[in-house]
């Protein structure tokens, strides 16, 4: 279902965009935790700099969405 929505809306931008679930999160922010994941998955180097991570820890009951600058000048 996930997958399917994900594929719905990046057929509509050029975006990209990626959930990343855990069960706890390593840091006290999970921004924090999302921004490590993020750059670790070079999704910075996407060509427009709009790439989104929704970061869920489930175990932690904590989320974080993470936008690249492209996604920031927007928002």
């Amino acid at each position: 279902m996930i997958v399917n929505a994900i594929r719905a809306s990046e057929k509509k931008t050029s975006g990209e965009i990626r959930v990343y679930f855990e069960s706890r999160c390593r840091f006290v922010d999970p921004i924090d935790r999302a921004t490590e994941i993020f750059y670790s998955l070079e999704m910075d180097k996407t060509a427009n700099h709009n790439a989104v991570l929704i970061y869920v820890a489930t175990r932690d009951r904590q989320m974080a969405v993470y936008g690249d600058k492209g996604i920031h000048e927007k928002t």
